[in-house]
């Protein structure tokens, strides 16, 4: 699968905007955001003030991230989900904006079981 810079870019700031929906960043989340932005090609020192700046961070993006195609769109949800449920499970805010993902892509959530216990009218 090719990512475009913009993808990238997208997937970086949609970890990031999801690790801090629960209002805490634990190590292990950071660890894992330093990981995504050097696999992306990311500066390490930009990666570093991102996430600690990022609680009061008003420029960083709440949007879901809209991709080239809905391919990564689907890779990003389940990779960005995958990842966080080996270290928490994933708040009722993080699944509802990771759902937002799927809808802002046009991707059904029924491909996405772990969505499918969210009501139509959260």
């Amino acid at each position: 699968m090719e990512l475009t810079y913009k993808d990238k870019s997208e997937f970086l700031r949609g970890f990031l905007t999801l690790i801090r929906k629960d209002g805490a960043i634990c190590n292990y989340e950071r660890k894992m955001a330093l990981i995504i932005g050097r696999h992306f090609g990311f500066a390490e020192d930009f990666c570093i003030e991102a996430l600690d700046t990022l609680l009061e961070n008003e420029y960083i993006s709440e949007a879901p991230p809209v991709f080239s195609n809905r391919e990564v769109a689907r890779y990003f949800i389940s990779e960005t989900y995958n990842i966080l449920e080996q270290i928490h499970e994933l708040s009722l805010a993080e699944l509802k904006w990771l759902d937002s993902v799927s809808q802002a892509n046009h991707i059904d959530r029924r491909n996405f079981p772990f969505l499918l216990q969210l009501s139509e009218n959260y």
